[in-house]
């Protein structure tokens, strides 16, 4: 016996005018609604972390606008302080001899490109024995552009330090048109 060849894939014929197409509800039944809350407490929790992030990132700005204006502040102070120690130092020439409270500065000492006293020697005028910060102001236009601070070993009386320590400019000193030296701190 034969029987008959099976249908085709997806039915025979004509759509079943009683079946809804795949995704939709069936004829007489409302759709279902979806629930969107997982969306609403997905949007909630992004919006809080967004908030979080731009008050962190206000926070850290106002503290670097603050330390900003303090380094200005000290920066203006420390400038004026210096402009008001060197206003009280005595004018040398570049190699110059000069005695400032004991520490007679030889000649010969010279500054070089970069902003250090090079070749200074320093000798002991008092009648003790003493070591000697000597401070070197690099001007332009009465104004110090940068200070180059040199120390000596202790020396008795008419002892000569050849071998004097200094700390050399920060800044560009190119431009002075003054220099002024004081000792002491």
């Amino acid at each position: 016996m034969s029987y008959p060849a099976p249908p085709p894939p997806g039915g025979a014929g004509g759509p079943n005018p009683y079946q809804a197409p795949y995704g939709s509800a069936p004829q007489g039944i409302p759709p279902k609604k979806q629930d969107n809350t997982l969306w609403w407490v997905l949007g909630i929790i992004a919006a809080v972390v967004i908030l979080c992030c731009c008050s962190v990132g206000g926070f850290f700005l106002f503290v670097a606008n603050e330390a900003s204006d303090q380094v200005s502040s000290y920066s203006s102070s420390a400038n004026s302080s210096k402009n008001a120690d060197a206003a009280g130092a005595s004018t040398v020439s570049e190699g110059g001899s000069i005695t400032v409270d004991g520490a007679a500065v030889q000649s010969g000492w010279s500054i070089d490109s970069t902003g250090d006293v090079v070749n200074l020697s320093v000798s002991n005028t008092s009648g003790t024995a003493d070591s000697f910060y000597l401070t070197f102001y690099l001007m332009e236009d009465g104004n110090v552009l940068d200070d180059v601070t040199c120390n000596t070993s202790y020396l008795e009386p008419g002892e000569t330090d050849s071998n004097v320590t200094c700390i050399g400019a920060f800044f560009d000193v190119d431009d002075r048109d003054e220099i002024r030296v004081s000792e002491g701190l």
